[in-house]
């Protein structure tokens, strides 16, 4: 594929009228990038107020699937000196100081934002327990915007990112004993707890799962704390597994990752995809997503899916969502998703997440440039139009679903490919209630009039209120109530809307 030199990139770059610039890397290496070993070559990254930084590196091709695209992503790791006999930290566009990075070529992402937004929400849904003692810890990483020129041919939009890795979710270091710990999910079997083979300590990988840290030796590799933690998965009785499992695994961070994953409907993060960490030796263990491209209704080739039910799950989680005693997983899934559902998880937050990376992508002339560098790619507005429509479906699905009996919670199955159907979307009028939570009455709206049968339920399935609506908005008192957790049912015509409700 024809590619923009460097000289071509400089004289748009001229003569675009924006304000903002978009910060620039120029890589130039010793011969070509391939997935082993890495090739030295040296990086130098430009901020947008033009302060640069140079540096030796090596560079592989880094991922899986993603190898068969033109446009590829690449590894970099900081040299001392062009020999890579030493390692060197640096920081870049106000990221952690490191000397591994990622660049990311995004690309089965129609709008190049998917993945860097999914990380940004995460975050702010998710914060490591342990921050008290480490207050540089991150959950997940960060990612900026820059554009790539590779031996002097220009290559488009990339996205720096920081890795998931030892240093940067402050775990504690190898001493001899292991304290610390972090593996990565590569596919089913052990991490989507299906599968218990047997172990070799003299391997970096098991089950499927990788061996991240402790790197320092071959003799730090010992799986059988992770073959205890999912054999307790698989095989612990109900009793067994219901009591002790939050000595385990953190509470906190499996409700929140569960509700993450189900709100992007991520399809491919429940067995690959995913990290698993621990901070210290007595410590739960706890995940951290990764490559979060196929989400909001894309697949991983980026195509639409048009498909915004059915749960993601995994081994772990088929037991979670049948925790039904009081003050169990589902209770308090279903108050953390009902308080989210104020702020982090609406349609309009995500949206002004994307929009936001949008406009930056248009001012910068990023776009214009990418279609230049990738004639394939043209920017398509309507993706945020379906992204909208998406996120619409999916949370009054989740609003719906999340509040079912305990323990119907349903897991879809996986289509084969090509068998995948593409319904239309259906437009009706939808739901919404507030103040949530609330103390002395409820609002209900909808966007379009309906008549409908309203009906409030405790968490032990008793009506505690009733009432009919005939237009678009009704006033509901809730005033009296025991404090806790409520189900609002409303009924119209062979239609039901649900969403939970919290009393204070």
């Amino acid at each position: 594929m024809k590619k923009l030199t460097l000289l071509i990139v400089l004289l748009i770059a001229t003569t675009l009228s924006f304000a903002q610039q978009l910060p620039q890397i120029a890589v130039v290496t010793d011969g070509p990038i391939v997935n082993s070993p890495a090739v030295h070559g040296t990086i130098t990254v430009t901020d947008a107020e033009g302060h640069a930084i140079t540096m030796h590196a090596g560079f592989k091709i880094r991922g899986t699937s993603s190898q068969q695209y033109d446009k590829k992503s690449y590894r970099v790791e900081l040299w001392a000196d062009a020999t890579g006999t030493e390692m060197a930290d640096t920081t870049f566009l106000g990221m952690r100081s490191d000397d591994d990075w990622n660049l990311e070529a995004l690309w089965a992402q129609p709008l190049r934002l998917r993945d860097k937004v999914a990380n940004e929400l995460w975050m702010e849904m998710y914060q490591l327990p342990y921050l008290e003692n480490e207050p540089e810890a991150l959950a997940g990483v960060r990612m900026e915007y820059a554009e790539l020129t590779l031996n002097g041919e220009y290559q488009g939009l990339y996205a720096l990112s920081e890795r998931i890795d030892r240093k940067q979710l402050a775990l504690r270091k190898y001493n001899g004993n292991l304290r610390g710990v972090l593996y990565k999910g590569n596919g089913p079997g052990a991490p989507t707890f299906e599968e218990l083979p047997p172990f070799d300590n003299s391997l970096d990988e098991w089950g499927n799962y990788e061996w991240v840290y402790p790197n320092e030796a071959d003799t730090a590799i010992d799986w059988e704390h992770l073959y205890g933690f999912t054999n307790f998965v698989m095989n612990a009785s109900d009793i067994v597994f219901y009591s002790q499992y939050t000595t385990q695994f953190d509470k906190d961070n499996a409700i929140r990752y569960y509700l993450f994953i189900n709100a992007l409907q991520a399809m491919d993060n429940m067995g690959r995809n995913l990290f698993l960490a621990r901070y210290k030796k007595s410590g739960p263990y706890f995940y951290v997503p990764w490559d979060l491209d196929a989400v909001w209704g894309l697949d991983t080739e980026g195509h639409r899916t048009w498909e915004a039910e059915g749960l993601m799950s995994n081994g772990f989680y088929d037991r979670l969502t049948s925790d039904c005693y009081a003050g169990g997983f589902v209770e308090a899934a279903q108050l953390c998703y009902t308080a989210l559902r104020q702020d982090l998880l609406t349609t309009d937050h995500i949206m002004a997440l994307v929009q936001k990376e949008y406009d930056y992508l248009q001012a910068t002339g990023a776009y214009e440039r990418e279609h230049e560098a990738w004639p394939d790619f043209t920017v398509d507005p309507t993706q945020l139009d379906y992204l909208r429509w998406w996120l619409d479906a999916r949370f009054a699905y989740l609003d719906r679903e999340l509040f079912a009996p305990c323990g119907t919670w349903s897991v879809p199955e996986v289509p084969e490919p090509g068998q995948i159907q593409v319904p239309e979307p259906v437009e009706g009028p939808t739901l919404s209630v507030y103040p949530n939570p609330t103390h002395t009455q409820l609002t209900l709206s909808f966007t379009a009039p309906v008549a409908a049968l309203v009906q409030l339920y405790d968490r032990t399935g008793r009506l505690v209120r009733t009432a009919t609506l005939n237009g678009t908005t009704l006033t509901l008192s809730v005033e009296g109530l025991p404090q806790g957790l409520y189900t609002l049912v409303a009924h119209s015509e062979g239609e039901r809307w649900r969403s939970g409700v919290v009393v204070r």
